[in-house]
């Protein structure tokens, strides 16, 4: 194996580590968004109009397979 493949295996190495780690920091985004919207939904302090649009937006959530 020359000094050029071995970069290239190496620099794959980190891109698909990258890749993975983008994908875990939005899978989390995406849980803390969908915990806060529960949280509005569920909290009887809440606003009428708040806990409408939080419903509104975990159907659409739902709708779109994010949950």
């Amino acid at each position: 194996m020359d000094k050029s493949h071995a970069q290239a295996q190496e620099t794959r190495k980190r891109n698909e580590q990258a890749r993975r780690e983008r994908q875990l920091k939005r899978e989390r985004e995406k849980s803390a968004q969908v915990e806060a919207l529960r949280q509005i939904r569920d909290n009887p302090k809440a606003t009428p109009e708040a806990r409408l649009e939080a419903v509104k937006l975990l159907l659409e959530m739902e709708s779109k397979g994010y949950i």
